[in-house]
């Protein structure tokens, strides 16, 4: 007897009467109702929302988002989570309140611009920012609609604001 009848034959053995039959998962299942959840993890909303990515994250600068305290920690994602509702355009619109993009060749301190060297990530033209708080920012890449998160800036020190408590 071959190999394959026999596993055909030990299978006809343990199978239930009337054979294997597979169930969707979809199926109900005794005495549990199939249901579609409330919300859908991924909607139909439109393609130009953000999308925040942690890919790049820097982990063991002085902006590194492991020195971050679990309030701001909570006010992070907090704000994350409602950056992801919003398009990209209503972020980083013309007033740069919420969202806004700076030259690299600009930016103003030295030891955010030796990081970058350090990160291999000096050959970008342009960094981002989003206001988390009156003085906390998150930095890092845009690219269309995706914002990869590099830098937790609790003291609005990367790109210090000329304006007073700012």
């Amino acid at each position: 007897m071959s190999r394959r009848d026999k596993s055909q034959q030990r299978r006809s053995r343990l199978a239930p009467e009337g054979g294997w039959q597979k169930k969707a998962r979809s199926q109900q299942v005794e005495g549990i109702e199939a249901r579609k959840p409330r919300r859908e993890f991924t909607p139909s909303d439109p393609a130009d929302k953000l999308i925040v990515l942690f890919s790049r994250i820097d982990l063991g600068g002085p902006w590194c988002l492991t020195k971050i305290t679990p309030e701001g920690h909570a006010e992070l994602l907090g704000k994350l989570r409602s950056f992801e509702t919003m398009t990209v355009t209503e972020i980083f619109n013309a007033d740069g309140t919420v969202g806004k993009d700076y030259e690299i060749a600009n930016l103003p301190n030295s030891d955010a611009c030796q990081r970058l060297v350090d990160l291999e990530l000096d050959d970008r033209d342009r960094i981002s920012r989003l206001t988390v708080g009156s003085t906390k920012r998150c930095y890092g890449f845009r690219e269309g609609n995706r914002f990869y998160v590099l830098w937790w800036d609790a003291a609005h020190e990367i790109w210090p604001s000329r304006l007073k408590n700012t």
